[in-house]
């Protein structure tokens, strides 16, 4: 690599968004930048100038990102150059294999300034260390005490022959008493992160990457470190570790986290996703449509858009459209005028009004009377309201995002809903999963639901046996994750140790009913089949649609052929 003052970061990713973006952070530290919009772009680049430092989107036309580190891997004169991948999904296969092609790191979408500029500070660092190392091996100790990171070398057997400076004021780790003993003797990590240290230690040359650990010391403070492992250049049997403190950097993602999704709590795949198009509606001002069955948190993520938007600042109002009368839905939306109608005994303003320059959250609009649908749609395309009782129309500035836990298009199909109304107000759909279909997440809600109340009601600290986990991961949740924390709540009040156990559920789980579409399958006449379908789903056409196993095209024609208007 030719010598550069400045370091050079090579960006690669199609989207011009996230080029821009990550310009602009990096050049505010003081880095040199370049980019490329496919990983074809990329390899041209490094043929003519070889940068200190690639940050590689995986998902791209031409070559993808895998690919392109694979033939940078392959390539004596690119090989050495760190690898960072950018993906908008952890998950692990595909983070294992970016690991194996060489890759150092990864930074998941949407991502942080602190996170990105922390992760590109490490592996920047590591590189000049190892350079430094390269052309200083006979003064090599006193070049590990002078890196921003904290360094130790391991001995063949494990023990420890060199703890630098700056790894001292990480309580637990006592430099004099540390030489000699073995590393998982002298250094507090949690086991996980001893798993992960000793395969790091134990991995070939070429899989020696970059690994997150947590130190935890006596007093139960904890210590985020960004690890790196790398052979001692004056002995191939000895191993160097490069620890990077980023515990802050932990604690901004938990604090943003917290402001921002709130009380979501989830790290499947579906929720993934949905994280995904929350980030990109949260930067916008558009109308959103949020979807899903009763219980799944719309209302939350409704917040959480806001909290996370441009308007966090303003108010946020939600109203529940379900069961109003025409009237009084009209009087708490557009306000009225003092005798507008008999009880307005004086003026006031309605929920647009209130909510101006904020968000206005309409929660089950599917339940909005079509007469009044007319009047919505006016407030969309012209931000604008008319007081009942006034003429003169108000100004608004709202964004309005909504709910429902029906099908809008079989409100359309049915002439109950506005099709001009649906276009307007799913400009951005999310649909937030049901609870049957996101399993894995409900330890980490019993988990958050324990919590809650421990510090909401003051009760004492319970867990829950394993036995009580695997019972509340076989049941089906109708009611969603609304349902699971009434289940949690009926457990604390019931529970008479420390441990919830399975005799402190309620019936429901102790006796599982028996999922709806069993029951189905036992009605043998298809007309008395398909009622039961609807009267299961309350009417919904889409979902008795799916009791059934059928598409909805085929529901529609069975049910004119049956004579079934429901």
């Amino acid at each position: 690599m030719v010598n550069q003052e400045v370091p050079l970061i090579l960006i690669v990713d199609d989207n011009i968004s996230n080029l821009r973006l990550f310009e602009t952070i990096l050049k505010k530290k003081g880095y040199k930048t370049a980019i490329a919009q496919n990983g074809q772009e990329a390899l041209d680049y490094v043929e003519e100038t070889i940068p200190d430092l690639i940050l590689l989107d995986i998902m791209m036309p031409i070559i993808g990102g895998f690919e392109t580190c694979q033939q940078l891997k392959a390539s004596k004169a690119t090989k050495d150059i760190p690898v960072i991948f950018i993906t908008a999904v952890s998950d692990h296969p595909s983070l294992l294999k970016g690991f194996d092609l060489g890759g150092v790191d990864y930074i998941t979408k949407p991502f942080l300034k602190a996170e990105v500029m922390a992760r590109v500070d490490v592996h920047i660092g590591l590189k000049i260390a190892n350079e430094k190392i390269q052309k200083t091996r006979d003064d090599l100790l006193s070049v590990l005490n002078q890196l921003r990171v904290g360094s130790i070398i391991i001995e063949s057997d494990g023990s420890i022959a060199f703890i630098s400076d700056s790894c001292s004021y990480i309580e637990g780790i006592k430099r004099k008493e540390a030489l000699k003993k073995h590393w998982e003797e002298a250094l507090p990590f949690v086991e996980n992160s001893k798993v992960k240290l000793r395969r790091l230690i134990n991995s070939p040359t070429e899989k020696k990457i970059g690994e997150s650990l947590i130190i935890e010391t006596l007093t139960k403070r904890k210590y985020w470190l960004e690890a790196d492992v790398r052979v001692d250049p004056r002995s191939p049997d000895r191993s160097i570790l490069y620890l990077y403190d980023v515990t802050e950097i932990y604690q901004l993602q938990e604090r943003v986290h917290r402001k921002y999704f709130m009380e979501i709590v989830g790290n499947s795949e579906p929720m993934l996703k949905m994280y995904d198009i929350f980030d990109q509606v949260s930067k916008g001002d558009w109308t959103v449509l949020i979807e899903g069955e009763t219980g799944v948190g719309k209302e939350l993520v409704a917040r959480s858009i806001h909290k996370a938007s441009s308007r966090r600042n303003e108010p946020f109002i939600a109203i529940n459209c379900a069961g109003l009368s025409e009237t009084l839905l009209a009087s708490q939306l557009f306000g009225h005028n003092r005798g507008a109608f008999t009880g307005a005994v004086s003026a006031q303003e309605g929920y647009f009004e209130a909510a101006n320059n904020g968000t206005l959250f309409l929660d089950e609009i599917g339940d909005i009377p079509l007469t009044m649908q007319s009047s919505l749609l006016r407030v969309l395309q012209e931000q604008e309201i008319v007081r009942i009782g006034e003429s003169t129309p108000r100004k608004v500035n709202v964004r309005i995002l909504t709910a429902t836990h029906r099908s809008l298009d079989d409100l359309v199909t049915q002439g109950t809903f506005r099709e001009d109304l649906l276009y307007r107000i799913r400009v951005a759909r999310i649909l937030v999963p049901a609870l049957r279909d996101r399993k894995e997440d409900i330890p980490m809600l019993v988990e958050a639901f324990l919590s809650e109340s421990q510090h909401s009601n003051g009760t004492t600290k319970i867990t829950v046996s394993s036995d009580v986990i695997r019972r509340l991961l076989e049941y089906h949740w109708p009611g969603n994750v609304r349902e699971l924390k009434n289940v949690v709540e009926f457990c604390i009040i019931h529970c008479k140790k420390s441990v919830i156990l399975p005799e402190d559920l309620p019936p429901e789980l102790t006796k599982p009913k028996v999922p709806e579409s069993d029951i189905l399958e036992k009605i043998s006449d298809e007309s008395d089949r398909f009622h039961a379908a609807l009267e299961m789903t309350k009417g919904n056409r889409t979902l008795a649609a799916n009791l059934l196993n059928i598409s909805r095209a085929t529901f529609y024609r069975k049910l004119k052929q049956l004579r079934i208007d429901d």
